[in-house]
């Protein structure tokens, strides 16, 4: 249904049997089995092809056709005049389930929502990372497992380490017996705050100015304090200066002459 969804719902569709198997998570060996039953209940049609040609594929419909008549009587209570009775029953019956799960449950993300999302990040889910996101839609809400996924694209977590932290962030959520959107949202504010704290004394720390003991400081000014020269020793260093400026005076006036 997802690989029809994405040909815009046509009659018939193609599609190779490993692509298949990729998105389902399973064997091929079983896939050829699952496809036969699938056939034998009449939810799909398949036709194999010559060659290495994929397989031709084609979906019937599991609901009662409405009758034309049943658009027009909807047509008032949509608003929408531009509705054309040729259009066919079915799109009456995707706008009235529509309007039913809106007045019924104001949750519009699904299954194939979440998997969807998880594809965009880091690919269709794999063999051990599709039985836990089962698991979670089974013990939480669809949403709140979405709301998690997006925590993770917001934080730039990698494929490789999806898995392990969406794990950390749901049985953390399900340690606190969380069990809607809007207390998952709650606990994520609530833990970037805290990071947030976190980091703050760290980088005020870096700016502090240690300040050395007074003993130190005043060891550390007696050692930078030059210690007066003796009597003998300055007349020696006044002689010496003498005569290099009297050789000095001797270099300028034989490069003058």
């Amino acid at each position: 249904m997802s690989i029809n969804n994405k040909t815009a719902w046509s009659e018939t569709f193609t599609v190779a049997s490993s692509v298949i198997c990729q998105k389902s998570g399973i064997k091929e060996a079983n896939f050829y089995k699952a496809r036969n039953l699938l056939q034998q209940k009449g939810y799909i049609n398949w036709k194999s092809r010559t060659g290495n040609q994929a397989a031709i594929y084609h979906l019937p419909k599991l609901y009662e056709q409405l009758p034309t008549n049943s658009v027009d009587s909807h047509i008032d209570n949509w608003g929408d005049s531009s509705i054309d009775t040729s259009i066919g029953s079915s799109r009456a019956l995707t706008k009235l389930n529509k309007t039913k799960q809106r007045d019924e449950d104001d949750d519009a993300v699904t299954r194939s929502d979440v998997i969807d999302k998880w594809t965009s990040l880091w690919g269709f889910p794999n063999g051990i990372a599709m039985p836990e996101l089962n698991e979670w839609l089974q013990q939480l809400s669809p949403d709140i497992i979405d709301y998690a996924i997006q925590i993770a694209g917001e934080h730039d977590v990698q494929a490789r380490g999806a898995l392990k932290y969406l794990r950390a962030v749901i049985e953390g959520w399900q340690e606190r017996k969380i069990t809607t959107l809007a207390q998952a949202k709650k606990a994520a504010e609530e833990h970037d705050q805290r990071m947030a704290n976190n980091r703050k004394p760290a980088a005020k720390q870096s700016h502090i100015k240690e300040t050395m003991p007074d003993w130190a400081q005043r060891d550390n000014a007696q050692q930078d304090k030059p210690k007066p020269l003796s009597a003998e020793k300055q007349a020696e260093l006044d002689a010496r200066m003498a005569r290099l400026k009297e050789q000095h005076e001797q270099r300028e006036q034989e490069a003058t002459s």
